[in-house]
């Protein structure tokens, strides 16, 4: 998983078009400039995980947050066309790797139905650190992989920045990445970033 850094450059590259048709070529390039600095000064707030698993689950906090402020606040875009457009970059990028990671889509699948992989990955979850995520592994015979995110930093990083609201962009990536595993399907109730208690994640078999 690219650093946080990396992930804004390649946001802004693949979702360059969609920038384009809404600003103008002036305008995304504009965009392209003034997320960078407000990365820049974002940088120093990213908590320093030492858990590569935390650290890849916050990586598109600070860039989508630096695009969104870029356009509120630099190129006046209202909230909502603002969070519209810094959902389509995000989600251009998120498709461009997904072509490019077909073995490791195709390995997500396979580990999804073992239980020693869902049981390995689960430890990976559990490894807890000041500022991290928290998950609770759920109960459900329903679903092949059942867990709850009870504290999010992704919601805690955007709280303390002002802009709760771009959270729900990054929720909804875990739907695009679910609609690659084929044969199985994400259901979920509700997110932290949306308001409700947890995050319930459901992986159930969508070929019964």
């Amino acid at each position: 998983m690219p650093s946080p850094g990396e992930c804004l450059a390649r946001i802004l590259d693949e979702g360059r078009y969609c920038a384009s048709r809404t600003l103008g070529e002036a305008g995304a390039a504009e965009l392209h400039l003034h997320a960078m600095e407000r990365f820049v000064a974002l940088e120093p707030t990213i908590p320093p995980f030492r858990s590569s698993m935390n650290r890849e689950l916050f990586s598109y906090g600070p860039p989508v947050l630096a695009l969104y402020q870029a356009l509120l606040h630099d190129l006046g875009v209202d909230r909502e066309p603002a969070l519209e457009l810094a959902e389509e970059m995000l989600q251009a990028f998120v498709r461009k790797q997904l072509t490019r990671s077909p073995l490791l889509n195709a390995a997500m699948r396979v580990a999804l139905r073992l239980k020693p992989a869902r049981s390995l990955l689960m430890r990976s979850l559990r490894k807890e650190e000041p500022d991290g995520f928290r998950f609770e592994e759920a109960s459900d015979p329903g679903a092949l992989w059942a867990f709850d995110v009870r504290e999010c930093a992704l919601v805690r990083f955007a709280r303390r920045h002002g802009a709760p609201e771009i959270v729900p962009i990054i929720c909804r990536v875990d739907d695009l990445v679910a609609k690659e595993l084929h044969g199985l399907e994400l259901r979920r109730t509700g997110t932290l970033g949306t308001g409700a208690e947890r995050c319930d994640f459901r992986y159930v078999d969508s070929r019964k």
